[in-house]
């Protein structure tokens, strides 16, 4: 068995020149870091050659076969594993994990001490605080229109989810929703309204439990 390194950026990861590596940072074989948000205009447009660097921080490790676009910040001590999409314009912060085939879209913010578990969606214009868990196959939009009105990216508000909340596997977060500080939104449930610091919701739609 040919184990190629230990640390560091594996020859099999494809770097765009506009990505800016840490120290002590381990790439994986298939990685893309830096991608250019590209389009044929069946999606938007992006003046991507004025984006910023992708920054990698210190001490993160990139799982084999994600691909991380430009203009992003991924946190030092973060975890990004395998296969995961991160676009452009999306602030990680340390010690994060974004667990296997997470998608996350443009603009998000997303906090320290967060996970983010297996093949989750994470809409644009979305912000999660810190010590935020949110479970598998979670899915979040911002687009109430559902494509049929083409508003501009600026005014598709994904969720808001406030520190230390918690977000079971299977929940739908609608736009523009609002999750309170160390709120609990249980499995499989479609949250349509705000949902209050400190309580616990579930069911379709999510109400709060008694």
């Amino acid at each position: 068995m040919n184990i190629e390194f230990e640390s560091g950026v594996s020859r099999y990861a494809y770097i765009y020149p506009n990505v800016h590596i840490g120290k002590n940072v381990t790439v994986l074989p298939g990685t893309i870091l830096g991608r250019p948000p590209l389009s044929t205009g069946a999606a938007r447009k992006i003046d991507w050659e004025n984006l910023p660097p992708l920054i990698i921080e210190d001490d993160c490790i990139i799982g084999s076969n994600c691909v991380i676009y430009t203009g992003s910040t991924i946190g030092r001590g973060s975890m990004i594993c395998d296969t995961a999409c991160i676009r452009e314009k999306v602030t990680i912060g340390e010690y994060s994990l974004i667990a296997m085939g997470v998608t996350i879209n443009c603009n998000t913010t997303i906090g320290s001490f967060v996970k983010i578990m297996d093949n989750t969606h994470i809409t644009g214009n979305a912000i999660i605080e810190n010590e935020v868990f949110i479970g598998m196959l979670v899915t979040t939009a911002n687009d109430n229109a559902m494509g049929k009105d083409m508003q501009k990216m600026e005014n598709m508000l994904g969720p808001r989810i406030r520190s230390g909340a918690t977000i079971g596997q299977g929940a739908c977060i609608l736009p523009g929703i609002e999750i309170g500080k160390s709120a609990r939104v249980g499995a499989n449930s479609v949250v349509t309204q705000d949902v209050p610091a400190g309580i616990t919701v579930m069911g379709v739609p999510a109400r709060k439990c008694p």
